[in-house]
């Protein structure tokens, strides 16, 4: 197993244990900043490593579904396809959570009430080419601003793995903010990490602490060395 593959199963396994929270809109609804929120370890380091919120995409149509939502909490919080055990089922499609004992619609109120920033973004598919599916950020205010951004992932030339990419585009996720595949392919499983590069959580304040938190470099992309020989 490669240290990729070995990070993501323990993260999986052990994120539940490490967030309460995570933090808010941008200044404006652009999606764009100078720094990646210490999403690359970049600040105190103290900082806890971030790790990640796990949603998973399961399609059981065998033809590919077109400009497929995810999140949107503020509208799809009291969605009637939620089963009882808190995924969304919409059409062939079911949306869940990753991360044991916690459902879907959990993580839904969770971003609604502490919105987060997102330093980093891994997809992950056993199915051939849903990874490089481009992926558009939606968000909005009260005031009717709006935004839209187009993610489009690229394969690492160093890494062995096609069925996995990591994308460094900083961007806010809360109630507003929904995530369009612009294909979710037949048949297809598609895992969509969200960590966390900073966090606001106003209880924190109730313990005298500061409400804000930042984290450090999640250590699952290995940065390359080149040596040029003359």
């Amino acid at each position: 197993m490669s240290n990729i593959r070995q990070y993501l199963a323990e993260a999986q396994n052990a994120a539940h244990e490490s967030f309460s929270s995570a933090d808010g809109f941008m200044d404006d609804v652009s999606f764009t900043g100078d720094e990646f929120f210490n999403a690359n370890g970049v600040g105190a380091p103290a900082a806890p490593t971030s790790q990640p919120y796990i949603i998973t995409v399961t399609s059981t149509s065998g033809a590919a579904v077109s400009d497929f939502e995810v999140l949107g909490s503020y509208e799809n919080i009291n969605n009637a396809g939620f089963t009882a055990g808190g995924n969304l089922v919409i059409g062939s499609i079911t949306i869940s959570s990753g991360i044991s004992n916690i459902t879907y619609r959990e993580m839904l109120y969770q971003f609604m009430q502490n919105p987060f920033s997102v330093g980093l973004t891994y997809i992950q598919s056993a199915t051939s080419n849903q990874v490089l599916e481009t992926l558009t950020l939606n968000t909005r205010d009260a005031n009717g601003n709006s935004a839209s951004k187009a993610l489009v992932p690229t394969i690492d030339p160093y890494q062995q793995q096609s069925d996995i990419v990591a994308m460094k585009y900083p961007y806010r996720i809360d109630g507003f903010t929904k995530i369009t595949l612009r294909q979710v392919l037949a048949n297809a499983t598609v895992k969509l990490y969200f960590y966390p590069s900073d966090n606001i959580n106003i209880a924190r304040g109730l313990a005298g602490r500061a409400v804000s938190r930042q984290y450090g470099n999640p250590g699952v992309v290995r940065t390359q060395s080149v040596a040029l020989r003359g």
